[in-house]
């Protein structure tokens, strides 16, 4: 093999190996989050990422990760708000981690997360849809809510 074959197999390798190393430090969080849902307030957006995200239909007794992104209007991210969850107007209950009462953990700047236990609400066909509650208070005072209507299979 000559010189040059050599030095484009070492390239080569050298791009494969940095690939995987570089890859998610170049993508952005939110980007790896999947698909969203928007939901505008008065100076305040809460985003819904998947999986709850653009689907509604989820199996009963599960353990949902309700994730969101809150940014400012001029898509900052909000960071230190105070959110929580509600389902069908009661604080929601949660199991394993993050878990703090209804309280979702800041997981990243400006993107929470919930892992909802279904297991306390009606399931099965011909149940009633639960309402899925987010109640952001931002540092600086400000409020906004947001709803989302899950089925539980």
């Amino acid at each position: 093999m000559s010189k040059l074959g050599i030095a484009l197999v070492v390239f080569g390798v050298a791009i494969a190996l940095s690939v995987p190393i570089l890859g998610p430090t170049l993508v952005a969080p939110r980007a790896t989050l999947g698909a969203h849902e928007l939901h505008r307030g008065e100076g305040v957006n809460v985003v819904f990422l998947a999986p709850v995200a653009n689907r509604s239909d989820f199996y009963g007794g599960q353990v949902i990760p309700i994730r969101i992104d809150l940014t400012d209007n001029d898509d900052s991210d909000v960071l230190g708000a105070n959110v929580t969850v509600w389902v069908n107007g009661e604080p929601a209950t949660s199991i394993g981690l993050p878990a703090m009462g209804n309280k979702m953990v800041e997981i990243h700047p400006g993107i929470y997360q919930f892992n909802l236990n279904t297991k306390p609400y009606p399931a099965g066909p011909g149940s009633q849809p639960i309402d899925l509650g987010i109640l952001a208070k931002v540092p600086d005072d400000r409020m906004f809510e947001a709803h989302k209507s899950i089925s539980l299979d």
